[in-house]
C-alpha cells in the first residue's frame, strides 16, 4: 500500500509541476553530483563508466551534470563524451579574465565547453568567506557568458531553529535576481546547511515547504511564469534510500548530491526522477464504429449470444455482443468465453478487427482483455450485425 502511496504521489507531483514560460513543457528534472575535492582520474574513469551504462534508463528524462575537481573536467569531458552526461564546474571566477592568479573565468568555462558552473555552495560560504555580493558578481559574470548557474541557497542549524529558513533563503535569492537576464540558465539547490553530510535529512515535508516559499519568492522577483519554470533542488545527505519520498513531493525537481554522487548508486538517485507516465483512460468504441482490419480496439459490449465453438478450432469460440448501435461477433479463447454470460456487459480492451472471408470478427486473443464492465449496456440493436457485413478482400 505504500508503494501504491507513494507511486500516486510521484504521478501527482509530475502532474502537479509547472510549465515553462507559455505554458508549453512540465519542468525537466534536474541531478547534479557534486564530486567536491575527491577522486583521482581512475575512480572518475570508473565511476563516469557506471553513470554512461545506467543512462538508458533516464536519458532524455532526466538533465545530470556531474562537478569534478577542477583539473579533471576536461578529462571527465571525455570519459562521458558518448553520454547525455554533462560536466559542470564546481566554481567561477567574480572576474573577468586578466591577471586573477588561480582563477577560471565564466567566459573560460564556456570557452571549454562547460555548460554549468555551482555558485554559492555553503562550504563556499561558511569556509572561503563567499559573501552574498559575491555570488551577485558571480552570477553577473555567468549571465554574461551565457553559462548555466546551479544557486544553492541554505539555512545554517541556528538560523533554522531560531526560525529564520525563509529568511537566509530569501536573503540569497535577492543578492542575484536582480542580475539574472535568463532565468532559464538558473537553477536554484535548496541545501540546508546542517543537512549536508551529516547524515540528517530535512523531512520531505520540511523540504517541500522550503521549496514552496522559494518558489514564492521567485515569483515576487521576477514573475509567476518565471516562478513555475525555475527547477529547485534538494541537497542534504540525499541517498538512495530517501530520494524517492522527496522527488515526490510537487515543488523538487531533482537533487544536488554530494557524497552519495561518487559512488555508482548516484544512478539509483538519478533514475528516481524520472517522471512517471500518466495513465490514460482509454477511448472507447460503439460496435458500428468498428472497421475492417481496426487495431487496439475498445468497446463496451453486452452479450447477446452464448459462445459457440469454431470449426477446426479447439481454442477458440465465438461470442455475439453489441451496444445500441449493432452487434459484432467475438473471437474468444475457450476458456474465457465459457465463462461469458448472457445478458451481462463486458469491458473488451486492445482487441483487433480480424477478416474471415470477408467478414469481420473481432479477435479478442491473448493481447486483449474481456472482463466484467463497471457499467451496463442497457439496449442492443441486434438487427444491425456489422459481421454480417461482406466486405471485397484485396488480393495478396
Amino acid at each position: 500500500l505504500k508503494a501504491q502511496a507513494l507511486g500516486g504521489a510521484c504521478v501527482a507531483a509530475s502532474l502537479r509541476r509547472g510549465s515553462l514560460e507559455g505554458g508549453a513543457m512540465p519542468r525537466r528534472p534536474f541531478v547534479g553530483g557534486n564530486w567536491k575535492s575527491n577522486g583521482s582520474v581512475e575512480s572518475g574513469r570508473a565511476l563516469c563508466s557506471s553513470l554512461t551504462a545506467g543512462a538508458v534508463a533516464w536519458r532524455n528524462k532526466v538533465d545530470v551534470v556531474i562537478c569534478p575537481i577542477a583539473p579533471q573536467i576536461g578529462l571527465v569531458s571525455k570519459f562521458v563524451r558518448r553520454s547525455p552526461l554533462k560536466v559542470a564546474a564546481q566554481d567561477v571566477s567574480a572576474t573577468a579574465e586578466g591577471a586573477f592568479t588561480g582563477e577560471i573565468s565564466a567566459g573560460q568555462l564556456k570557452d571549454h565547453g562547460i555548460q554549468w558552473t555551482l555558485i554559492g555552495h555553503s562550504e563556499r560560504r561558511t569556509k572561503y568567506g563567499e559573501t552574498d555580493a559575491v555570488t551577485a558578481e558571480k552570477m553577473e559574470r555567468c549571465q554574461a557568458a551565457d553559462l548555466g548557474v546551479i544557486f544553492c541557497i541554505g539555512e545554517q542549524l541556528s538560523e533554522r531553529e531560531a526560525g529564520k529558513t525563509d529568511e537566509v533563503n530569501r536573503r540569497q535569492l535577492e543578492a542575484v535576481c536582480a542580475k539574472v537576464k535568463d532565468w532559464k540558465k538558473v537553477v536554484v539547490a535548496y541545501e540546508p546547511v546542517w543537512a549536508i553530510g551529516t547524515g540528517k535529512v530535512a523531512t520531505p515535508e520540511q523540504a517541500q515547504d522550503a521549496h514552496a516559499a522559494i518558489r514564492k519568492m521567485i515569483a515576487a522577483a521576477a514573475s509567476e511564469d518565471v516562478a513555475e519554470g525555475l527547477r529547485i533542488l534538494y541537497g542534504g545527505s540525499v541517498t538512495p534510500d530517501n530520494c524517492k519520498e522527496l522527488i515526490a513531493k510537487p515543488d523538487i525537481d531533482g537533487f544536488l548530491v554530494g557524497g552519495a554522487s561518487l559512488k555508482p548508486t548516484f544512478t539509483d538517485i538519478i533514475t528516481s526522477c524520472v517522471p512517471p507516465i500518466p495513465l490514460k483512460k482509454p477511448k472507447f468504441l460503439k460496435v458500428d464504429g468498428i472497421t475492417p482490419a481496426a487495431k487496439g480496439v475498445n468497446v463496451l459490449a453486452k452479450v447477446v449470444k452464448a459462445a459457440t465453438p469454431v470449426a477446426n478450432s479447439e481454442d477458440v469460440m465465438e461470442i455475439v455482443a453489441g451496444d445500441e448501435t449493432g452487434v459484432v461477433t467475438l473471437s474468444v479463447r475457450s476458456a474465457q468465453a465459457k465463462a461469458a454470460e448472457v445478458g451481462k456487459t463486458y469491458r473488451i480492451q486492445n482487441a483487433h478487427a480480424a477478416m474471415i472471408k470477408g467478414f469481420i470478427r473481432l479477435s479478442v486473443d491473448k493481447w486483449a482483455v474481456m472482463k466484467p464492465a463497471d457499467e451496463e449496456v442497457a439496449t442492443v440493436k441486434e438487427s444491425t450485425d456489422i459481421s454480417a457485413v461482406e466486405y471485397e478482400l484485396a488480393n495478396a
